[in-house]
């Protein structure tokens, strides 16, 4: 008996050696093609439910049998597969998938893979919002994305920007997208840190937006934030610091040139001796600095991701400044196996001077100053006071306008959410999340009573106003997902309700001193009254999903919303959609070629509402107190106002060739927009200035094309380009029985610059035709078209357009080595910019100072020319005419970054998991025919009827930035 358990125990221990033997104990790191740790790979041992994650220094270590295959997987990287063969030491480099058909992309309450989409949707990622000096962080979407036209209406810090999503489909009411920023809904994203965000998913077509009814007539931009992962700690640092300066500047008349001027226009005194160099004295050299920190982990069924971030941005024209503080938070737990909390909070700080540009120096205008200020005058009198220009009036100096009024901005942003997710079973979810949008803004106006001349005028001003505008929402949804064998179906219902409370005050007061500007005296105050407004929706959505062995594809959509801006009888609007999708790649006669790897035509149908840019109650009658302290009618009523719809039908082709080398993607799409929501501009016998109404329709139709290439990809250097270009025609099709035309963009004392009319797209010129100079006369010339033979009001006409033939934008990365090269150009083909600030530089009617083009005016000695002759206080030489419509294309180097990413050898010694080097050069070339200071600019909003003006337009400016990128 002692002899069998002595031998069944040395069996056992045999038997467990062995065991012993076969199994050993691998680690490693897993990094990219750069040489960069990656955090959070999958290691797994292929057939088993056995692995692990990489850290946050992509370090992993597993016990695994001898004879194992391990399997490093990670989203947007190739999938490697490597036999250990013995082996305890195994570093893998994961290259980067070119191809990303299985990307989760977010779409409207879900996600979806890319390669399932039966949309047009476009999705920029966290590194194409790296390392600029933005603070819109839509400001690094332009020219990235085919169909969305990204419009910076002015270069100075801080300043909005403008975004159509395949042309304009509303002529006063609104034309910008819904952003919903981690299910918090918004008008705008520019208070956001670009280096919080994740990703933009941008919807383009109606059958995408369709699930947010109302508010996506105008397309969708869903941005996701950033979020922590499990594992270590991981901590990051960025920031980055530089300078900016215009890239072009005009020449002026000098001193010598200017007198002879002012003689011809019969003046006798010319300001004095100075020789200043004003744009010198006000475009100097602005600076960019950016600094952020972020934290983020999880365990235990949690995930959280923490950052705060500083920016400062001093304009090239002083004191234009803007200081943002941010701080960002996204964190989840799982409470049990059936639910889970998510919270995910936005905080904004804004403080910024303006300087006053978009007008004359007339109206204080900083840019125009600089320009049409003689430099025969310096920029203080003895006595201490701005200077002002020569028989002007009392017109002040560019540094007068500049820093002669202190013009103050505080803003306070916060978004917030809450959630809860409840899974009843697998398949069957329900989420409901409670989120707010609150904005606080204060503005400060104070004018000095001594120093300018407007302010001696009005013995000092001083004004501010309070803005407080809070949005809440509730949405309440239910999910249900099942494959079963070859099947594939989703369902998605919720309930939801929204509302807005938004209040306005505002205060003025002037006459601070009496008549000599001396002795101080109780001000006068303006009387104001308190304002506001409120609005409130309610939204019923379903989507039900399907697909068939991956091949077969379609989704439906239908939203039915609410508003309280229209009457009980026309408050809800139903928005339908639908899409489908046909993979042929998968059919038996592709699926195995060697060429193609994904071939899918999509097709997609929807309707879309929109009951933005109206007012609140723009359908009730509406009373105003006036001077005198009693009421007056402001608004007739109008019950009959409803939605303006767009229907949107959209082609399009997803192909991917060559190993996934090569991604091409091509869309087309008709936009029709109906029941326009009009603010129509009434007769003057009415008594109003203008009403909302529904009349009229639009329409847009174009092409976009995307291609991906991977040139290049060897184990030292990479080369990769992406191209985009987007046609679009916008044109009007009916403004309704009544209304013949609606004119825009007026010029001081001379006719508005844009007309809209049936036939014709948004943005249209009219004017009078420009036809030389009378050789005899000296005087501007212009057509007589309807032949009575003068020059009159019916002789205007088209005159130019301000909408492109195209947009389209080229990027090409490279790496050698450690050192990558981004380098990103940005164009846009065909369209014309209505040069205003021209009329001005070159109108000579009075005391300002003129553009060098003058020189070539007409005189008794010069006739043959092109520019008239200088004659005061007559416009005529300068009307509205296609004289100053010039060609605004641009090509703009947008950004070249050149980047060292330090290898894992030096990460090792400095004990981080990410060390970058980069130079960023921003705007830095531009080819363009545009006169002016910058053709990329807007009196107006660039998505408007009034788009394409430039009048004295703060420009962009070019930047280079220095700075570094830290991980631990």
């Amino acid at each position: 008996m002692r002899k069998k358990f002595t031998l069944f125990i040395l069996c056992l221990f045999c038997g467990i050696s062995f065991s012993m033997a076969q199994e050993l104990n691998v680690k490693g790191e897993v990094r990219d093609q750069q040489g960069l740790p990656l955090p959070g790979v999958s290691v797994k041992v292929k057939g088993t439910g056995k692995g692990a994650m990489t850290t946050a220094n992509g370090s992993y270590s597993l016990s695994v049998p001898a004879n194992a295959t391990l399997t490093f997987s990670f989203i947007g990287y190739q999938t490697v597969e490597e036999v250990i063969g013995n082996r305890t030491v195994l570093n893998i480099n994961l290259s980067e998938d070119n191809n990303q058909l299985n990307e989760v992309i977010v779409v409207g309450y879900g996600t979806q893979t890319k390669k399932d989409l039966t949309t047009a949707v476009t999705s920029i990622t966290s590194k194409d919002l790296k390392n600029q000096p933005i603070t819109n962080p839509l400001q690094a979407v332009q020219g990235r994305a085919a169909g969305v036209q990204v419009s910076s209406q002015s270069g100075k810090p801080g300043a909005d920007i403008t975004i159509s999503i395949r042309g304009n489909t509303s002529i006063t009411a609104s034309n910008s997208p819904l952003y919903v920023i981690d299910g918090v809904t918004s008008r705008n994203a520019n208070f956001l840190n670009p280096n919080d965000i994740e990703s933009l998913t941008i919807l383009k077509d109606a059958s995408a937006a369709a699930i947010y009814g109302s508010s996506g007539a105008n397309g969708v931009v869903l941005i996701t934030t950033k979020k922590g992962t499990s594992g270590k700690v991981k901590v990051e640092f960025n920031a980055f610091t530089g300078f900016s300066n215009f890239w072009r500047k005009q020449d002026v008349l000098n001193n010598e040139q200017y007198i002879t001027l002012m003689k011809e226009l019969g003046y006798t005194t010319f300001g004095g001796d100075a020789n200043t160099d004003w744009q010198k004295e006000t475009f100097g050299t602005g600076t960019q600095n950016q600094y952020q920190v972020s934290i983020s982990g999880g365990g235990n069924g949690g995930q959280y991701y923490l950052s705060t971030g500083y920016q400062q941005d001093k304009g090239v024209v002083a004191p234009a400044k803007l200081d943002r503080y941010t701080v960002n938070f996204n964190g989840s737990q799982r409470a049990t196996s059936w639910l889970k909390f998510t919270a995910n909070a936005a905080l904004t700080s804004r403080n910024s001077i303006d300087v006053s540009d978009n007008n004359g120096v007339a109206n204080g205008g900083v840019i125009l100053s600089a320009l049409n200020t003689p430099s025969t005058i310096g920029i203080y009198n003895p006595d201490g006071t701005y200077t002002t220009l020569p028989n002007a009036g009392g017109w002040d100096n560019p540094i007068a306008l500049a820093f002669g009024a202190k013009n103050k901005t505080r803003n306070f942003r916060f978004i917030g959410a809450f959630s809860g997710e409840l899974n009843f079973t697998k398949d069957l979810s329900f989420k409901s999340t409670i989120s707010t949008n609150f904005n606080k803004n204060f503005y400060n106006y104070s004018l000095d009573a001594f120093k300018t001349t407007y302010g001696r005028q009005e013995r000092g001003i001083y004004r501010n106003n309070h803005t407080r505008d809070n949005v809440w929402l509730n949405e309440n949804i239910l999910n249900y997902k099942k494959d079963f064998g070859k099947n594939s179906f989703g369902a998605t219902a919720g309930y939801t309700i929204q509302e807005s409370d938004y209040k306005y005050k505002d205060y003025q007061e002037t006459r601070f001193f009496d008549i000599t500007g001396t002795i101080p005296q109780k001000p006068s105050v303006s009387p104001t009254i308190p304002q506001r407004a409120q609005w409130a929706k309610q939204s019923y959505l379903a989507r039900v999903t399907y697909a068939y062995d991956g091949k077969y594809l379609f989704s439906t959509n239908f939203r039915a919303d609410g508003s309280s801006r229209f009457s009980k009888d026309n408050q809800f609007g139903y928005f339908p959609s639908a899409s489908a999708g046909w993979r042929i790649s998968g059919e038996n006669f592709l699926k195995d070629s060697k060429t193609i790897n994904d071939l899918k035509i999509r097709g997609s149908w929807g309707k879309v509402g929109n009951d933005e840019g109206i007012g609140d109650y723009a359908y009730m009658k509406l009373y105003e107190i006036n001077a005198q302290n009693t009421y007056t009618l402001k608004n007739p009523e109008n019950r009959d106002l409803s939605w303006e719809t767009t229907t949107q039908t959209n082609i399009g082709l997803d192909l991917t060739l060559f190993n996934s080398r090569v991604t091409f993607t091509a869309d087309a799409y008709l936009k029709k927009t109906d029941d326009l929501l009009i603010n129509v501009q009434l007769p003057l016998s009415s008594g109003f200035n203008e009403q909302a109404y529904n009349i009229g329709s639009m329409e847009n139709k174009g092409l976009e094309f995307t291609l991906s290439t991977k040139n290049f990809d060897r184990k030292k250097f990479t080369w990769s380009t992406d191209l985009n270009i987007s046609f679009n025609k916008n044109k009007v099709t009916s403004l309704g029985a009544t209304t013949s035309s609606l004119d825009f963009a007026s010029i001081a004392r001379r006719t508005s610059a844009v007309r809209v009319v049936e036939g014709r797209p948004l943005g249209s010129f009219y004017g009078y035709q420009f036809t030389g100079v009378d050789p005899t006369t000296g005087m501007s010339t212009y057509a007589d078209l309807n032949g009575n033979g003068k020059i009159d009001a019916e002789d205007r006409t088209f005159i130019g357009s301000a909408q492109p033939d195209f947009t389209y934008g080229i990027t090409n990365n490279l790496t050698y080595g450690n050192f990558g090269l981004n380098i990103f150009f940005q164009g846009v083909q065909g369209n014309q910019l209505f040069n205003a600030s021209g009329i001005d530089l070159e109108g000579m009617i009075d005391a300002r100072n003129q553009s060098d083009r003058v020189l070539n005016r007409w005189t008794p000695t010069n006739t043959n020319t092109n520019v008239p002759k200088a004659v005061k206080d007559d416009v005529n030489n300068s009307l509205t005419s296609s004289r100053f419509v010039e060609n605004a294309s641009y090509l703009r180097l947008k950004t070249a970054t050149l980047s060292y990413n330090f290898g894992a050898a030096a990460l090792g010694r400095l004990k981080m998991s990410r060390l970058t080097l980069f130079a960023t050069g921003y705007n830095i070339l531009t080819f363009t025919k545009y006169k002016g200071l910058d053709p990329e600019v807007n009196q107006y909003a660039s998505n408007g009827p009034q788009m394409g003006v430039d009048y004295g337009t703060y420009p962009q400016s070019r930047s280079f930035l220095f700075g570094v990128n830290v991980g631990f």
